[in-house]
């Protein structure tokens, strides 16, 4: 296909205009340019393009994927169909081979004017387990499963994704609020005739009865049904099927079942899966110290002994989780063990990030005390990392200073960058500088050329603009390019601009997921750092710029977020139905 015309940044009303301007002028056999330009139109119509997202998504000669992205968008700004209209979609996809939208699916993302009994019908064509799943999406939002060893990072990541349901490949989650007599006919069936069935029919390794009684795990009914289910699980069932699983049982909940039977219950306990009165009353103080401790200990030996030939303790994320819960654990377990040599290096880099996470002061002080001795740089190096990309503050600079000695180049850079980020200006630390901006390694000449440009020195422009180009790994360019975008970005311009151009355009066996076109491109960092730099120069002509990348790339979930904030910079916000 031909260069496409280049968009115009604008207002909201403005760019959606351009866009279907440009939907129909592609040729139906450009239907990849076709999908991009659907999935911007979500992220920038309102319930204005309501009509147009209907009857993309009702047109049975439409590309499916097409179809799918407007399917999306309805779901976005509110469109409701009728039941009628769902059993239509439904049946089309029944007579037809190839990819098509069930009843259920279509549940999922549109919303349903009313619940009829034309519907009803249709609901009981189903499978039983099939509405047992469709049960599961009526539970708008997300219960994310319990995880002890998920790290801030970890949580936030996935908070974000949280807040872009719209952007699954498949529907997981319901994403839009259906009738409440959905839901409780849904409900209804499944306890009094569904259940049964799918318990003799389905896989007993799929548990969908266990997962739809921990959806709805509020209502009376399947709280008894999980407690009746649950009093024979082993501790390592109780963690796998019913805590770290969507929807899953918080350590309260767990200790409201278990507390109904006393064998679960001391199973619970000697895995540790209880909230720490409960422990504390079954261990007492002591002995659960004492358990806290051999756990990390037998993790330590699983670690260190080759070819997997010893387990890894299952309790040990939940040991670790106590160990900072518990003031008294910190301080006789915790701290004694991060400065135990012969503990497995993997277990005390674990136990540091969680410190790091919990308490940031505190392992920023064993860290500086620990470079005493030898043979911590790694961990010192775990501590460093976590200071550097999550906000440093003034109480971590003495780590950074003494971090710019470590043997590691990546641990030296992070420690650079957060002394930048909190503005070091002392004697010396120019000529300091000097010396690492002269290193062999570009993950410290990158940040050290940077901090001399903040310092005035603008020459070192040119050779963090030739490292964009000569950094052996697409992540050190992309630094590269971070740091020009955050130091003089219009020097740069050119630059960013070119690396939107010269990206691939995904089609066909290029696209990253071939299998699911519906999925959202991922750029790569090269690209992800660009369209970040462009962004944070703002002008009409950097965000046209972008508005092109999604027609050209795709709509990414960093981009739809750049174009949201710079609309709601200008005061102009999308217009959803309630």
């Amino acid at each position: 296909m031909p260069s496409s015309p280049s968009l115009v940044w604008s207002s909201r009303e403005n760019i959606c205009a351009q866009l279907i301007s440009l939907l129909k002028a592609t040729p139906p056999e450009h239907f990849d340019t076709q999908r991009r330009i659907v999935w911007m139109l979500g992220s920038f119509g309102g319930v204005e393009q309501l009509p147009l997202f209907r009857a993309l998504l009702l047109d049975p000669n439409e590309d499916f994927n097409v179809r799918d992205f407007a399917q999306r968008a309805c779901a976005r700004h509110g469109l409701q169909l009728s039941a009628r209209e769902l059993i239509q979609l439904d049946e089309e996809y029944r007579e037809r081979m190839g990819p098509g939208f069930t009843l259920v699916d279509l549940l999922s993302f549109v919303r349903l004017e009313t619940f009829s009994p034309d519907l009803e019908e249709a609901l009981l064509q189903l499978e039983p387990k099939a509405r047992g799943r469709l049960l599961i999406a009526q539970r708008r939002g997300h219960s994310a499963p319990q995880s002890p060893e998920r790290t801030q990072a970890q949580r936030a990541r996935e908070a974000r994704l949280d807040r872009h349901p719209f952007r699954f490949p498949f529907p997981e989650q319901g994403v839009v609020a259906q009738p409440y007599a959905l839901a409780e006919w849904l409900f209804e069936r499944w306890f009094h005739s569904d259940r049964h069935v799918i318990h003799e029919e389905v896989d007993p390794h799929e548990r969908l009865n266990l997962c739809i009684a921990l959806t709805w795990k509020e209502r009376p009914e399947a709280w008894r049904l999980l407690t009746e289910w649950c009093q024979d699980m082993s501790a390592e069932e109780l963690e796998r099927d019913l805590i770290r699983v969507d929807w899953g049982v918080s350590r309260d909940e767990l200790a409201r079942i278990t507390r109904t039977h006393p064998a679960l219950h001391h199973r619970a306990a000697e895995a540790l899966l209880l909230p720490l009165p409960d422990l504390i009353a079954h261990w007492g103080e002591e002995k659960l110290l004492h358990r806290l401790e051999r756990v990390v200990r037998a993790e330590s030996v699983a670690c260190k002994v080759p070819y997997n030939l010893v387990e890894h303790h299952p309790a040990f994320h939940w040991a670790n989780d106590l160990l900072f819960q518990w003031d008294v654990a910190r301080r006789r377990v915790l701290y004694p063990l991060l400065c135990d040599a012969e503990m497995a290096p993997q277990v005390r880099s674990h136990l540091l990030e969680h410190l790091s996470d919990h308490d940031r002061p505190a392992a920023v002080r064993w860290a500086c005390i620990a470079e005493r001795y030898p043979g911590n740089a790694p961990l010192i190096g775990t501590v460093v990392q976590h200071a550097a990309l999550n906000t440093p503050t003034p109480g971590d600079r003495p780590l950074f200073l003494s971090a710019l000695r470590n043997p590691d180049e990546r641990i030296r850079g992070l420690a650079v960058e957060g002394l930048l980020a909190l503005e070091e200006s002392r004697p010396a630390w120019v000529d300091r500088l000097l010396s690492l901006a002269h290193e062999p390694h570009p993950e410290v000449r990158i940040p050290a050329a940077a901090g001399l440009v903040q310092q005035g020195q603008r020459e070192w422009l040119t050779p963090l603009q030739q490292l964009t180009l000569d950094a052996p790994t697409p992540f050190l360019r992309a630094e590269a390019l971070r740091w020009l975008g955050r130091l003089d970005g219009n020097a740069s311009r050119a630059l960013f601009l070119q690396v939107l151009a010269s990206a691939p355009s995904p089609k066909g066996s290029r696209h990253p997921f071939p299998c699911c076109p519906s999925l959202p491109t991922v750029f790569s960092p090269e690209v992800e750092a660009a369209i970040e730099a462009l962004s944070r120069l703002g002008t009409d002509e950097d965000l046209s710029a972008l508005l092109d990348a999604g027609v050209r790339l795709g709509c990414t979930l960093q981009l739809e977020e750049q174009w949201t904030h710079h609309l709601a910079r200008r005061g102009d916000h999308v217009s959803r139905n309630a």
